[in-house]
C-alpha cells in the first residue's frame, strides 16, 4: 500500500466515523496535514485521490472540510469571505500574485483571526512552511 493510500484511508476512516457522507465533516487542518506528512505524502495528492472517490475536501481557514457530491454547494464562492481560500485561485499563477491576494485577504481578517494564523505559522517548522507553500502552488497553479 502506498503512503498516499494509507493517508487517504486514515482520513476516510476519520470522516466516516464522524458521519460522512450524510454530514459535512470538518477536520483540523494541522491534524490532516500531519497525517499526510507522517505517511510521506502531500495533502494536495491525497485530496485529489479522495476526490476520485467522490470525497471533496476543501481547505477552509484552519480546517479541511469534506463533503459528498450531494452536499456540494455549487454557488460561486464569495471572494470577500475571510475563511475561504478561493481568493487564491488565479492569483497563485506567480508568487507576486499570490502575495497580493494573500495581503488583500489578510486585510479583511479580524485581529483575532490574524493572531490565530500567526500562532499556527510560528509553531510550524521551516519544512512544514515550505510544504504548505508547495501545496498551494501545485493545487492552485492554473497552468497545470
Amino acid at each position: 500500500m502506498t503512503e498516499s493510500n494509507q493517508a487517504e484511508k486514515s482520513i476516510e476512516h476519520s470522516i466516516r466515523k464522524n458521519g460522512f457522507p450524510q454530514k459535512i465533516v470538518r477536520l483540523p487542518f494541522k491534524a490532516v496535514y500531519d497525517a499526510c506528512k507522517n505517511y510521506g505524502t502531500n495533502l494536495s495528492d491525497v485530496l485529489d485521490n479522495l476526490q476520485e472517490k467522490k470525497i471533496f475536501g476543501k481547505i477552509i481557514s484552519n480546517h479541511v472540510e469534506f463533503r459528498s457530491r450531494e452536499k456540494i454547494d455549487f454557488k460561486p464562492s464569495d471572494p470577500s469571505s475571510a475563511n475561504d481560500f478561493s481568493w487564491i485561485k488565479g492569483a497563485a499563477s506567480n508568487l507576486k500574485g499570490f502575495q497580493e491576494a494573500a495581503k488583500d485577504a489578510m486585510g479583511k481578517m479580524t485581529p483575532e483571526q490574524m493572531q490565530e494564523i500567526r500562532k499556527s505559522v510560528e509553531s510550524m517548522s521551516d519544512e512544514e512552511k515550505q510544504n504548505i507553500l508547495k501545496m498551494f502552488s501545485q493545487r492552485f497553479d492554473p497552468s497545470k
